[in-house]
């Protein structure tokens, strides 16, 4: 049992120190809030509550990732290489991809009610 609590707290760690330290990580945290109070605000359905967790979800594990590969890559080398470069550009396209998901699901889910409401 003491071994799953420890598992607990190492990844808790991690998101504190994401939280904590990395800008990035931070941000996404904070549009997952917005996506939260706007889903509180407009009511909508548990279904669209899935996705909306599935996407912030998404992003904030692409952006953990990103960061955690970011600072691989520089402990590695510290030298600037064209191959690093390209390594950290991949990591934050996949970032990238999952923000424009989160993107397309806000607009779907938020878009109708939000409409509705100013009419």
């Amino acid at each position: 049992m003491k071994w799953l609590i420890n598992r607990f707290r190492y990844a808790f760690s991690g998101v504190r120190y994401g939280m904590l330290r990395d800008r990035s990580v931070r941000f996404q945290f904070v549009l997952a809030a917005l996506a939260i109070a706007a889903g509180l605000i407009l009511k909508i359905s548990r279904s669209d509550w899935l996705w909306i967790i599935l996407a912030v979800c998404l992003v904030i594990m692409a952006e953990i990732f990103n960061s955690c590969i970011e600072k691989t890559v520089d402990y590695i080398s510290e030298k600037r290489d064209p191959r690093a470069g390209l390594i950290k550009d991949m990591a934050a396209a996949a970032v990238l991809m999952a923000s424009v998901f989160a993107l397309c699901a806000a607009m779907f889910i938020f878009l109708p009610p939000f409409l509705a409401w100013f009419s």
